[in-house]
């Protein structure tokens, strides 16, 4: 698996997961209202350092590659959410997911952190397809898929619309 880079790019920091990240996330993921799409209710630190004790340690199957990152503003400044980007185990896809705490949502802080990840995930040079599962009423986050150059497909996943990029002629990926 290769290595999880920092990403930076205007107002925001994307540092590698790490599970000493559990305390603060906790209070970023704290809200119910953010599971309202997803389902399930705030995790707790110890739950979260588990999970990112999973992630950390990467995926059992060597054909995929985990990619987490803590969304931060700026070097020193408060986490805000998370992005994540799973590659694999089907050749040249890449997965996307995001989470904005609530407090911190509106902003275009999804938007800023998932074009950064695209970005990253396209110049791999391997990836080909990128989708994001989105939940059919979660306006704001498929105006973010939008913003990607993702577009809704027919299928859905777990109940989730799958929206998909495939990888424009010479590469690139549109920044919002």
């Amino acid at each position: 698996m290769s290595a999880t880079p920092a990403l930076r790019g205007g107002r925001l920091v994307l540092e590698p997961l790490r599970v000493e990240h559990a305390t603060e996330m906790a209070t970023v993921l704290a809200d119910a209202d953010l599971f309202t799409f997803t389902g399930g209710s705030p995790p707790s630190r110890t739950v979260l350092e588990q999970r990112y004790a999973r992630q950390v340690a990467g995926p059992a199957d060597p054909a995929q590659e985990w990619h987490n990152w803590v969304v931060r503003l700026g070097a020193d400044g408060p986490a805000v959410g998370y992005l994540q980007a799973t590659l694999g185990p089907a050749p040249g896809v890449a997965e996307l997911a995001w989470v904005v705490g609530t407090s911190w949502q509106g902003r275009g802080i999804a938007r800023q952190a998932a074009a950064l990840v695209l970005e990253d995930v396209l110049t791999r040079g391997d990836v080909t397809r990128v989708v994001a599962h989105v939940h059919p009423d979660n306006v704001a986050s498929q105006r973010v898929a939008a913003s990607l150059g993702l577009v809704p497909t027919p299928l859905l996943v777990d109940g989730e619309v799958e929206w998909r990029l495939e990888e424009p002629e010479g590469g690139g990926v549109p920044h919002p």
